[in-house]
């Protein structure tokens, strides 16, 4: 077995977490109590990091106009006092606009604009075809009129179901290889690292 405090106490942690797939016990909630406590005492310290790299030291270093995020992230604890507590709202506004740009604009280029540009490529083998036979059959699913359900395009439809049940049954096939993936290196962890029988 291994000597090293630090692989006990990893392999104690998750040896208590995993024993929640007996029952709910004292064990586990020791674990899920420990590393909730981790986690925001490291949110706490890279918070404070931040701080002082991204805006206190630049702003004392002559980048004078960092003084905003500064107040900013002051004004945001103003809603701790009843009577200012509406000037909360500004830095929440701007946080919330900011982010929704942001994801708006990775959203249309990675699952819009990336995708059109992938389906219109010259066909010349057999995935190209059946790439974009998916796509034009799924797009035919969601035509919802009534002459939409009638005809070619409610065979196209059917077809555009089928594809698409494919690909959710991938991405569950995908979400659970990477689960046992992380239970397998954790077994490796504790039979090679900890107990030192592989």
């Amino acid at each position: 077995m291994s000597t090293q405090l630090g692989v006990w106490i990893a392999a104690l942690c998750t040896i208590f977490m995993y024993s929640y797939l007996w029952r709910d016990n004292p064990l586990f909630k020791l674990g899920e109590h420990v590393f909730i406590a981790i986690g925001a005492a490291h949110a706490i310290v890279m918070g404070y990091q931040n701080i002082v790299e991204m805006a206190w030291r630049p702003m004392v270093g002559g980048k004078a106009y960092m003084v905003l995020p500064l107040v900013m992230g002051a004004i945001l604890y103003t809603r701790f006092f009843k009577q200012v507590s509406m000037l909360s709202r500004i830095p929440i506004a701007f946080l919330v606009g900011l982010a929704a740009a942001l994801s708006i604009r990775g959203a249309l280029d990675a699952s819009f604009i990336k995708q059109v540009a992938s389906t219109m490529v010259p066909i010349k083998n057999a995935n190209d075809l059946i790439t974009m036979l998916g796509v034009v059959t799924t797009i035919s699913y969601f035509f919802f009129t009534a002459t939409a359900r009638s005809g070619p395009l409610r065979f196209s439809a059917e077809v555009g179901r089928w594809v698409m049940m494919v690909a959710f049954g991938a991405a569950f096939g995908n979400t659970v290889m990477a689960r046992m993936s992380l239970v397998i290196g954790r077994l490796q962890f504790l039979f090679g690292q900890w107990i030192k029988i592989l």
